[in-house]
């Protein structure tokens, strides 16, 4: 990564330019000024734009080739325009038996469809650089008569003795001798009688400059050391003269992106920085066949925390990972699209429609650091987005398809003691309503299956008793819930903290009882709630408190405190008897999913724990008090 950085540094200058280039036609010639790319509406006034997202099917997915392919694809759709798949399988040897089909679906997946490509077709194909070779072969000819380029039949040997005098020398990739040694005719002859040989282009003494959309106008250096006078098995002047078509008749990246781009009538071309230093080696390409370039745009790379690029033969940052992980599709369009592009929006959390309303090619300059921690706040949020939403017919935006299906797979391979209360339900249709109340319920912690099945693990079997005396608390009021500005240097002496003893609480609890089935809704159970903490708050008055009211205000003031203050003790105690403390939706939320049964049955155990702990504090107090006494 460091070297491809450095390298970069060395052979791109990228000067800022200044605003009335930026809104020219740079390339076409024409001269009028256009609304700037970096808004969507500039960006609509451009179109419609040609792109292209051209993997090689040498690794899998990853999420720098994802962000490619999808920054290629909101432009081309928000310009309506075309976005074009091409699978650049030159590279043989290196090339994955199942990453072709492993592409096709993380891409499908991840709702980015392509106009022309495999699988649809279209004008311009084959879309498989392994079945255009006699395309690629035929424009290697041409240049090569009209001088742009040569066969070369240099061995093994001697380019690897070039090789290692260009290590400790320093010189450039080819010093042209079989440019110089053969004529074209020589050079076909050798090549009809099958001598191997590769193409190479042969380049100017000067690059053309690249104008890039992100850069502005960059330019590279043409290489001008020479290899030493003294070595007479060379020629002393070297050149960078890449490869275009190599010894098995393949094509290398350079041609084959050049002729495709052009044949495919690709306008815009967006692409990791890294190919940024090659650039003005295509535009010597598009000038020697006379074409005119795309316009190109070169995004700075993904690098994880310690600032290495992330790469494609690490398996975490597949796609596949994601979403065996239970990632949502729009989850991870959103946190791709916002590593390395700007918007103007109140907040990041975009579906695929939202980012290509506001799509723009307003892509940062650096690279950037990838934080996982967005990842997951954005999960959490599509989940609160999705719940709220209608159910779709779309499959990647509907909870029943991207979580509910998961987490009852989960559930039906869990351990039985892990799922008593789900087990009991008796449909298949029952288990995925219930699932998806208790995921409607808590959505916006959803992250992933297994991580919701451990958050919400009681709403799939009731505590039993050893963990709710495992995590029983004395209930107290809280005295940062009593206090006000208006009255906190008379609770500041008041005994604000009084251990509410079983006996005053439970009876108010059982009222539960009294809400009848077809009442049990949230509305008539948060109404329960708050009349259990008017009452309760009654029982503890200003004067129990030790408190002197000294006018109406001040009474008023304490009781609301108080009632707070008991409505807050309910909350817990509530969440104590039915989740164990685990944490959750709020308590009515809670009761709603759980139902009136089981609410009924956990309350009844949670009161006998809670009776027999406070009958044990008692007589740990009594021995105490004994032990004091005698003492």
């Amino acid at each position: 990564m460091k070297g491809i950085v450095s390298k970069a540094a060395r052979t791109v200058r990228s000067p800022r330019v200044c605003h009335r280039c930026r809104n020219s036609r740079s390339y076409s010639g024409i001269t009028e000024k256009l609304p700037s790319l970096s808004t969507p509406e500039g960006l609509r006034a451009h179109g419609p734009f040609r792109t292209r997202f051209a993997p090689s099917p040498t690794g899998y997915l990853h999420l720098g080739s994802l962000r490619t392919a999808l920054f290629n694809y909101l432009i081309a759709k928000a310009t309506g325009g075309q976005f074009l798949l091409r699978i650049e399988d030159t590279d043989q040897k290196r090339t994955i038996p199942d990453a072709e089909q492993r592409l096709f679906e993380d891409l499908e997946w991840a709702g980015i469809e392509w106009d022309e490509g495999p699988k649809v077709g279209g004008l311009y194909g084959p879309y498989k650089q392994s079945e255009r070779l006699a395309i690629y072969t035929s424009h290697a000819e041409q240049l090569i008569k009209s001088g742009h380029a040569y066969r070369c039949f240099c061995t093994q040997e001697r380019l690897h003795k070039l090789a290692q005098l260009r290590n400790t020398e320093g010189a450039a990739a080819y010093d042209r001798a079989c440019q110089r040694k053969y004529s074209i005719d020589q050079a076909a002859e050798m090549a009809a009688e099958g001598k191997p040989h590769v193409v190479r282009l042969k380049v100017p003494k000067k690059y053309p400059p690249l104008t890039d959309i992100v850069h502005g106008v960059a330019t590279k250096r043409v290489r001008a050391k020479k290899y030493p006078t003294t070595t007479t098995d060379f020629v002393p002047s070297s050149f960078d003269d890449p490869i275009l078509i190599k010894s098995d008749g393949f094509p290398t990246y350079h041609l084959a992106n050049v002729v495709d781009d052009h044949l495919m009538k690709i306008t815009h071309v967006i692409r990791g920085a890294e190919w940024m230093p090659s650039t003005p080696q295509h535009l010597v390409l598009y000038n020697a066949f006379g074409w005119t370039p795309p316009q190109f745009a070169h995004v700075g790379l993904l690098l994880d925390a310690s600032r290495a690029k992330l790469s494609k033969r690490n398996q975490d940052i597949d796609v596949a990972s994601y979403r065996k992980q239970g990632i949502f599709p729009e989850t991870l369009t959103n946190f791709v699209a916002l590593l390395g592009w700007s918007h103007t929006q109140k907040k990041d959390i975009m579906s695929m429609d939202d980012l290509i309303q506001n799509a723009s090619m307003k892509y940062t300059r650096g690279d950037s650091v990838v934080s996982f921690e967005k990842l997951w706040y954005l999960q959490k949020n599509h989940a609160a987005r999705y719940a709220l939403l209608p159910p779709s017919s779309n499959p990647s935006h509907s909870l029943i398809n991207l979580a509910v299906e998961p987490l009852v797979k989960l559930l039906n391979e869990a351990p039985a003691e892990d799922k008593s209360f789900f087990t009991a339900i008796p449909s298949e249709m029952g288990k995925k309503d219930y699932v998806l109340k208790v995921l409607l319920a808590d959505a916006i912690k959803y992250t992933t299956p297994p991580d919701f099945l451990e958050r919400n693990r009681f709403f799939f079997k009731a505590p039993v008793r050893a963990e709710l005396e495992a995590t029983i608390t004395p209930l107290q009021l809280g005295t940062t819930v009593l206090r006000t500005t208006a009255i906190s240097d008379k609770l500041e002496s008041a005994s604000l903290r009084p251990q509410i003893l079983p006996s005053h609480l439970l009876p108010i609890i059982a009222q539960f009882e009294q809400i009848e089935e077809s009442s049990w809704d949230s509305e008539e159970i948060r109404g329960w709630i708050n009349t259990i903490s008017l009452q309760a708050s009654l029982k503890l008055t200003p004067p129990e408190l030790g408190i002197k009211v000294e006018n109406e205000a001040e009474r008023e003031a304490i009781e609301a405190n108080v009632q707070k203050a008991w409505g807050k003790m309910i909350h817990e105690y509530l969440r104590w008897a039915l989740l164990a403390k685990m944490s959750g939706p709020e308590s009515a939320a809670t009761m709603i999913v759980l139902g009136r049964d089981e609410v009924l049955k956990r309350l009844s155990l949670a009161q006998e724990v809670m009776t027999e702990w406070e009958e044990q504090q008692e007589v740990e107090k009594e021995v105490v008090g004994e032990r004091t006494n005698t003492a």
